[in-house]
């Protein structure tokens, strides 16, 4: 598919339909001979949707009720639920100061972790202070607790690809996470260097053209070369993580000034329940919608099902969104992650539509247009649909794999007029 034709035409066919004629027929049709005729249409099958934002009127649709791919397009449901969910600041974790008895004189804090994908992470560092809670019993050591559901989290959503094992864009998934867990590979100009330093010992100097993470049924092997060339800098996903949790808070929490860390299987009734929060939502939501980053899509969507009902199953959340917030919605999606990374997940371009009103009608504008990327300006549509005077004019989420390209979102017109289009 190719959205940014159908933007084109979108854009010539308003000026060529007749004040006096019904818009909605006219456009239809024009689309649909443009369509037909265009020899790049004819190589594929293309879903197309246009809708005025104010009223919810259906303008144009080609292949609407048609189900696609719709690769990171499928970040708009992570988006449109966590809008739903959660406040205006991530929930980090959750906590409990538990009394001094004859096993830990000093009491201890229990912690649970909530999936927040910010925690821990080096680019989110302004938002690392977690001592402050614990200021009154700085002494009482660490116990880590296991939200439910986490026990049986698998590392990898339905349908992700094989051939994405190793690739940086497809980490684990956990309910703690560490360094967005990928571990970061530096060029310091003299020797390869690691983040987290506890998998230095994982390198493995090779002869090789081409910077490639492999994996051993017992470990994690990182291939890089002597001679790094251009190359300064690369994250490889880190292999059997929660595994190595343990020893990767204990390594990183002690140099923060905590006394330690125990993992430990919950004996409580229900987790703890006060929340420490942490980074606004929605930096953890641009990081997610302008560098399409999967790893953010997949633990945002487990924090919402954490926070909704307390366990880390998005399949229960996804069912709650179809089922209660979406109920109705033409078209019924099969969705499968939150990241888009899997081809289970089909959709089609009128439930998008659905799905993008609802989220114009309940957010601010504003928020809604500075959440997805703007043409010429940011994301992954920097290069593409720069306003004549530097102005951004279309606010759209990109999506693609394989035989896919997907771009939907919002576009304001030069009168002001702003129009759905999902592609």
């Amino acid at each position: 598919m190719k959205p940014w034709l159908l933007l084109l035409f979108s854009g010539l066919l308003l000026a060529s339909c007749a004040p006096g004629r019904k818009f909605g027929a006219c456009k239809r049709k024009h689309l649909e001979q443009e369509i037909t005729a265009s020899p790049v249409f004819a190589k594929s099958v293309t879903g197309f949707v246009l809708m005025d934002a104010a009223t919810g009127t259906e303008l144009a649709a080609v292949n609407a009720d048609r189900y696609f791919t719709p690769a990171s397009n499928t970040q708009i449901l992570t988006l449109a639920t966590c809008l739903k969910v959660l406040g205006d600041s991530l929930p980090r974790f959750r906590y409990v100061y538990g009394e001094p008895d004859s096993s830990e004189p000093l009491g201890f804090w229990a912690v649970t972790g909530t999936a927040d994908p910010t925690t821990l992470h080096p680019d989110f560092a302004a938002w690392q202070n977690n001592t402050a809670f614990r200021k009154t019993r700085p002494s009482a050591p660490l116990w880590l607790l296991h939200l439910p559901g986490a026990s049986s989290l698998s590392p990898y959503g339905p349908g992700w690809m094989w051939d994405d094992f190793s690739a940086a864009y497809s980490p684990e998934i956990s309910d703690v996470p560490v360094n967005g867990n990928v571990i970061r590979v530096d060029w310091n100009g003299s020797a390869w260097q690691t983040y987290p330093a506890l998998f230095q010992s994982a390198l493995q100097i090779d002869e090789v053209d081409q910077i490639e993470p492999s994996r051993e049924a017992m470990g994690q092997v990182i291939r890089v070369p002597e001679n790094p060339g251009g190359l300064i800098s690369f994250n490889v996903p880190m292999y059997q993580m929660r595994k190595r949790l343990p020893e990767l808070l204990a390594d990183t929490l002690l140099n923060m000034g905590w006394d330690w860390v125990f993992e430990y299987d919950p004996i409580y009734d229900a987790a703890p329940a006060e929340r420490w929060y942490a980074c606004p939502s929605d930096t953890a939501y641009r990081r997610m919608m302008h560098q399409s980053d999967n790893f953010f899509a997949e633990q945002l969507l487990l924090l919402c099902a954490g926070e909704k009902f307390d366990t880390l199953n998005q399949n229960k959340l996804i069912h709650w969104m179809q089922d209660s917030v979406w109920m109705g919605f033409p078209n019924p999606p099969r969705w499968a992650d939150g990241s888009g990374l899997s081809r289970y997940n089909l959709c089609t371009p009128r439930y998008f539509t659905q799905v993008l009103l609802k989220m114009w009608q309940e957010q601010s504008h504003e928020r809604l247009f500075d959440l997805f990327p703007a043409g010429g300006i940011d994301g992954t549509v920097k290069d593409w649909y720069a306003g004549p005077d530097g102005k951004p004019f279309v606010f759209a989420k990109s999506g693609s794999m394989s035989g896919v390209y997907c771009l939907s979102g919002y576009l304001v017109a030069k009168s002001g007029r702003v129009l759905i289009f999902p592609a």
